[in-house]
């Protein structure tokens, strides 16, 4: 009984990392507009204040940044980013992402979504800070440096 149920378990898992393999790969190699991440966490800004990351799209691809975020301290990231080349890229959402422990003052997320426009280069940036007259500026640097083709 024991050998049977492991039998499974063991068929299961082979057949789960398959299709998974599967996925990947077909949607490597679909035609038409594509999503590329970027994700950066407390301990990627801890590491460094000023992160710079190059993206490169196609013509109709998405690009969603998630930047770790804590609106708790007062700090907050610049809801509308700076973007080089609006003609390029345009930013089409930003949404805040609470934090997923219930621990007070645990830090949650905000989360951009642009479309790339037209054949180019462009930057995007956004800094976190405390918005009021007097509050810390510039505290974190995010800033992608966009390719389209």
């Amino acid at each position: 009984m024991k050998a049977g149920v492991l039998l499974i378990s063991i068929g299961m898992v082979v057949l789960w990392a398959g299709l998974g393999c599967t996925t990947r790969q077909s949607t490597a190699t679909s035609p038409g507009p594509h999503t590329s991440t970027v994700e950066i966490s407390y301990d990627d800004l801890l590491r460094e204040k000023f992160v710079t990351r190059d993206i490169t799209l196609a013509v109709g691809d998405t690009l969603t940044v998630t930047l770790a975020s804590n609106p708790s301290t007062g700090f907050r990231w610049t809801a509308e980013t700076q973007i080089g080349d609006a003609s390029v890229v345009q930013q089409t959402s930003h949404v805040s992402v609470g934090p997923t422990s219930p621990m007070v003052g645990a830090p949650g997320a905000e989360t951009w979504t642009f479309r790339a426009l037209n054949a180019g280069t462009t930057t995007i940036s956004t800094e976190y800070s405390q918005p009021w007259p007097g509050g810390v500026k510039a505290d974190w640097t995010f800033k992608a440096n966009v390719a389209v083709h």
